[in-house]
């Protein structure tokens, strides 16, 4: 089901919102001019994505610096000050990603 989440003048570029969909939080984002909607938790220990720094396609969780590719959804890096822990630990999802559509000057993600 396709929903209305903002209207495009309300998501300027490098700008991001929250949205509640279905009982679940929605980070969307514009960033290099693309758009982007995906799970708000870290798939890793569930952190709010929604105050990591996004760079270009790439979002790098605030809690522990996993950094994920915001178009394929895969993880893309561990930072290597965590390489002694268990592995049970670093061991992350990829994001779970939404599709995400512009018309007509609204904002429309898909779940």
């Amino acid at each position: 089901m396709k929903y209305k989440v903002c209207n495009s003048e309300d998501l300027p570029n490098d700008s991001r919102k929250v949205i509640s969909i279905q009982g679940g939080k929605i980070l969307v984002c514009r960033s290099n001019n693309r758009l982007f909607a995906l799970d708000n938790s870290c798939p890793h220990r569930g952190a709010s994505l929604s105050k990591s720094e996004i760079k270009e396609t790439k979002i790098i969780c605030y809690m522990h610096n996993f950094e994920f590719d915001l178009i394929s959804g895969k993880l893309l890096h561990i930072p290597s000050k965590w390489n002694d822990q268990n592995p049970n630990w670093t061991k992350s999802d990829n994001l779970l990603l939404f599709p995400i559509s512009e018309k007509n000057g609204e904002i429309y993600v898909q779940l």
